[in-house]
């Protein structure tokens, strides 16, 4: 039975990503700060008979991500450690307090490298195991109204790029995600127009994508079309999408 440790499994993307392994009859780790969504979907996994425990930890503090290691550590090594856990705070250049910047800054990116190191230096990553993380379509496109959200997401990105490399010769693979707009409460919370909120992405469908990407041992996803053909944009023609993030989102805050 393979292991699975997911953060942010109390909720949204790792909320489906838990129920999507569960569904496959993996052992799942749910890694949260919120009790009592952790305990739903604990719940749900263990009605279907799924071999699952929850890890109570606040990744925004030094002392959380030091609980987490600690508590991981002495559980099974992990098949898939999963990143998903992740904030923003969005408005306008310069009206977000620091303290909130760094708060993102530490959820999603800080945790997932004291994480990662700490499972890695403890030999707690099977081998021919994967480490996913969850980065951002922002990693091409720039993220207006999100600064400190697209800042994580990018060194997100390139710290699993460097990490790919450096752990080749142990057979783990290291693979990125770079999602679109996805149907969440997070995107609900933090964009300021949900018009639209049901052409997003459902969580479940993106959860297939990522696990089917790991079965491939692939390197890189952009999870559907919408998704490519923005990253090209961003690749070949920054300045469109730089317009078209600041007109859809910038010039919509508050």
């Amino acid at each position: 039975m393979a292991h699975v440790i997911i953060t942010g499994a109390a909720d949204g993307i790792g909320r489906a990503l838990a129920l999507h392994y569960g569904a496959g009859r993996h052992a799942i780790t749910i890694v949260d700060v919120d009790r009592e969504l952790a305990a739903r979907t604990h719940a749900e996994l263990a009605a279907q008979g799924v071999s699952a425990r929850v890890v109570h930890a606040d990744l925004a503090t030094p002392l959380g991500q030091d609980q987490a290691l600690a508590e991981l550590s002495a559980g099974p090594p992990a098949d898939i450690l999963i990143h998903s856990a992740g904030i923003s705070a969005v408005g306008r250049f310069g009206e977000v307090a620091p303290e909130r910047q760094q708060t993102v800054i530490r959820v999603n990116f800080e945790a997932p490298l004291v994480l990662t190191a700490g499972m890695l230096a403890k030999r707690r990553i099977s081998r021919g195991g994967t480490l996913v993380f969850i980065a951002s379509l922002s990693v091409f496109t720039g993220y207006p109204g999100a600064l400190g959200y697209a800042a994580s997401k990018d060194g997100l990105a390139a710290y699993a790029r460097s990490l790919r490399s450096a752990l080749g010769r142990e057979q783990i693979n290291v693979l990125s995600v770079y999602p679109g707009p996805t149907r969440t409460a997070h995107a609900r919370r933090y964009s300021p127009d949900n018009r639209r909120e049901q052409r997003r992405m459902p969580p479940e469908r993106l959860a297939e994508l990522i696990a089917a990407a790991v079965a491939r041992r692939d390197q890189h996803l952009l999870p559907g079309p919408g998704a490519r053909f923005f990253a090209l944009l961003g690749n070949y023609f920054p300045g469109l999408t730089e317009y078209a993030m600041r007109r859809t989102i910038y010039d919509r805050l508050p």
